[in-house]
């Protein structure tokens, strides 16, 4: 299968008069060292050199961000996943259009799709994406013009802008558009649902016993916190040293993260974690193993502090955390756990917030407007929006009230302590 690879990028200039020339190269000390740059290879190990052209071109010609390319080189490495298991090339375009590549490919999306094995909003970004760089590769006379590849048709869109002004902007559209069909009912963030009981309990069953302890850790983590995957992968054990106590609650520790600290968000928020103490003392644990010890000996010097490293010492991208949840998901399917099929790790953050606004709600401390502020500072939302949510989806839709109990116990400490979450969810349900 194809595969998204993450390089190490430093820009150069021809100068072959320096003496610290190579090949007549050097580095060029204005552009920043990349360190995870993407590029895509195929399986047999032949870059697709048309498609890593376009990243660069997209980093440095149209003055993208590193996190937009990679995006947008991730659904062109699934793109060219498919091309290899159909036996086609990108450029395979004959006069009927089923026929097409692009066609076919959008036929396989919007299947994936309906068998759920995809979200709509991950579909049809692929589809965009891909379209992108067929767009490039006709200008760049790498590809035969658009107009030989699809049939595009130009559409005035309506929209507001910041003066709240109706204004018109017309744009082409190509017939490989696929678009965004959500979920109908009431959703959370990304579009997404919390776990139910028995989803939880199957998941963390099977990780307790996994072959890597970490992708328990993280799960963990994120279930009991609410972290996102960027915060959960770059946590160090100085934030968690420097954690003090929440002041409402004996229980709870508070992390700092964002800027100023190692720890990444989503936005570059910047604030304050909520984490269980116990848990604090169980991820210090697990720092401290053997195990850990033996990852953090093959890691850099500047990855030397972070709880969570792969088993070759180095931090876990996207494209890697990625990967490892495909295969867990393939676990939990084989197992016969079919309902894992479109499950995310957005989902236990999903299951933290819907936990936490409950809890907040049936407060009688606090008032609901309070509520709903204290769950977005906990949860770094941007906008009071995302935490409404929560709001709406606790009052329309059925709740385990138990099982939200518990793990608000557990949060808080107030539930009976064990060595294990998942001790704790099947010593209370099971019988």
């Amino acid at each position: 299968m194809a595969v998204l690879e993450n390089i190490y990028h430093q820009s150069m200039i021809y100068n072959p008069e320096s003496p610290d020339s190579k090949y007549g190269f050097v580095p060029n000390t204005k552009s920043k060292k990349i360190k995870a740059f993407p590029q895509i290879f195929f399986s047999d190990g032949e870059p697709w050199k048309e498609a890593n052209q376009y990243a660069f071109s997209r980093f440095y010609d149209s003055n993208r961000d590193i996190k937009t390319v990679s995006r947008e080189i991730n659904h062109l490495a699934k793109y060219a996943d498919w091309l290899e298991q159909e036996k086609l090339h990108w450029l395979h375009f004959p006069k009927k259009k089923r026929e097409r590549c692009l066609f076919r490919f959008r036929g396989f999306l919007i299947e994936c799709r309906e068998q759920h094995l995809l979200a709509p909003s991950t579909v049809s970004q692929i589809m965009s994406s891909t379209v992108k760089f067929y767009r490039w590769a006709s200008s760049q006379g790498l590809a035969d013009s658009r107009n030989q590849l699809w049939d595009e048709e130009f559409k005035l869109i309506k929209f507001f802008d910041k003066q709240g002004f109706s204004r018109t902007m017309g744009v082409l559209s190509t017939e490989l558009v696929i678009p965004n069909r959500k979920r109908s009912g009431d959703t959370l963030e990304d579009g997404l649902l919390p776990l139910t009981q028995q989803q939880v309990k199957t998941l963390m069953l099977h990780l307790k016993t996994h072959s890597n302890y970490e992708l328990y850790l993280m799960h963990k983590v994120a279930l009991l916190t609410g972290c996102r995957y960027e915060t959960v992968t770059t946590l160090t054990i100085g934030v968690l040293n420097n954690a003090y106590q929440d002041p409402n609650s004996n229980h709870l520790m508070r992390v700092s993260v964002g800027p100023s600290t190692p720890v990444k968000t989503k936005f570059d928020v910047r604030g304050e974690i909520l984490f269980p103490a116990s848990l604090i003392q169980e991820l210090a644990d697990y720092f401290s193993s053997a195990q850990a010890i033996l990852r953090r000996a093959k890691a850099p010097e500047e990855y030397q502090s972070n709880i969570f490293l792969t088993s070759q010492g180095n931090p876990y991208l996207r494209s890697s955390f990625s990967t490892l949840i495909g295969r867990l998901k393939v676990e939990l399917i084989e197992l016969g756990h079919t309902e894992f099929g479109r499950f995310k790790f957005h989902q236990l953050r999903a299951t933290f917030g819907t936990m936490l606004m409950k809890s907040a709600l049936n407060s009688g401390a606090i008032s609901a407007s309070n509520a709903i502020e204290y769950v977005k500072d906990a949860m770094l939302h941007n906008n009071a929006s995302t935490t409404w949510k929560y709001v709406k989806f606790i009052e329309k839709e059925p709740l385990e009230e138990a099982f939200l109990d518990l793990l608000w116990g557990m949060f808080t400490g107030t539930a009976q302590q064990t060595d294990e979450l998942v001790d704790s969810l099947t010593g209370r349900y099971d019988g």
